[in-house]
């Protein structure tokens, strides 16, 4: 087997939720009532590290609190041991709504390092979530006891057309950011006013992207901004990556990357596989793949973001939905993202080249010069 540098593998123990948002892309499995056996997670675990010596793992779910801190320790003991024995490195991300981020669950989760992936949508959470101020006192006390916190705010039409005041909030606040425009799937099929606007988010993106570039007082992490300024139009924005990411659900099956559309690829259970290459070499993975190079060249051959997108909008849309319809609208706006970007950077790179370093954001320098 070939020596493999790192492998993302998602761990979603539960697909129930003590949150009903208006947007939930789950919401077709919510009443899913597979709870995933700790010897399944343990085992995953061990594949993992027979894999790479650098193992991301990510908790998810539906939403993974719900299985108890007794749960997590006995897991994350394990996975401990796993390292020690294989000389492994595990980095953990904890993905949940905050709601239940508190006492002995929280204790866990610090003790082992994980960060805290929190959904969270700021001055517009009550358009899409429930218990806004509950989920704003967990994440004050959960910082106040040092974790380590990245907010995943998802941008409905609403925030998404005031996106820059939305910057401006968590940056005053403090807390890093990853911003993900809403997917056109399960309850968000039935609140199409939730929907992105293609033309005003773009607007909006634009002047909220040109305004980080140029925020010399940004004190957080934007992490989709400082993605969009690695963008280049000589080189590919992201690999073709599936290849390290896989997840395991509930009821103990394998699936390709961990999102909704991949349920219908079942690529093993973790008893019956000797290896995780025994799935990417699977007839399935293959055929999934070739799928995807497939409507790669149907999709990708003609646009002019092709050559740094490299089909990555058209794999991430895939993730969510089959639908043409809906995968020509994920390309539509991924176009409109990465026109804005070339643009925006190629003015702050001359910028920058003409000595005006002082006007540009130093986060947005670092990624703006990445790899030149």
């Amino acid at each position: 087997m070939e020596e493999n540098n790192e492998i993302a593998i998602t761990i979603k123990p539960t697909m129930s939720c003590n949150m009903r948002c208006r947007h939930c892309f789950n919401a077709d499995l919510r009443k899913q009532r597979d709870s995933l056996p700790l010897s399944t997670a343990v085992r995953f675990l061990e594949l993992a590290a027979d894999f790479s010596r650098d193992v991301k793992v990510t908790l998810h779910g539906g939403e993974p609190s719900l299985m108890g801190a007794a749960y997590y320790r006995e897991l994350f003991r394990n996975e401990q041991r796993i390292a020690a024995e294989k000389g492994v490195v595990f980095a953990n991300r904890f993905t949940t709504n905050a709601l239940l981020l508190k006492g002995e669950l929280l204790d866990v989760l610090l003790a082992n390092d994980a960060r805290l992936k929190i959904s969270f949508d700021g001055p517009f959470n009550d358009d899409l979530r429930e218990k806004t101020e509950i989920v704003k006192k967990n994440i004050s006390e959960a910082r106040v006891r040092g974790a380590k916190i990245i907010i995943l705010c998802t941008l409905a039409r609403n925030a998404s057309n005031h996106l820059l005041e939305l910057y401006k909030w968590f940056n005053e606040w403090g807390l890093d950011i990853k911003l993900l425009p809403i997917e056109p799937r399960g309850f968000a099929l039935f609140n199409n006013n939730l929907l992105l606007q293609e033309d005003e988010f773009a607007n909006a993106l634009k002047t909220a992207y040109n305004y980080w570039l140029h925020d010399t007082k940004c004190q957080i992490s934007c992490t989709t901004f400082e993605d969009f300024a690695m963008i280049r139009s000589t080189q590919q924005y992201k690999p073709f990556w599936f290849r390290r990411e896989i997840a395991l659900n509930p009821d103990g099956h394998i699936h390709p990357f961990g999102r909704p559309n991949d349920i219908r690829y079942d690529l093993g259970r973790p008893e019956d596989i000797n290896s995780l290459e025994d799935c990417f070499q699977s007839d399935v993975y293959k055929n999934l793949m070739n799928f995807l190079k497939g409507k790669r060249a149907v999709y990708c051959e003609a646009c002019p973001a092709c050559g740094s997108c490299n089909g990555v909008c058209l794999f991430m849309g895939y993730m969510y939905t089959d639908s043409e319809a809906l995968l020509q609208r994920s390309c539509r706006i991924s176009r409109k993202i990465f026109d804005i970007a070339l643009e925006s950077n190629d003015i702050a790179y001359n910028d920058w080249l003409s000595g005006k370093q002082k006007s540009l954001n130093p986060r947005a320098i670092q990624a703006l010069l990445y790899d030149r």
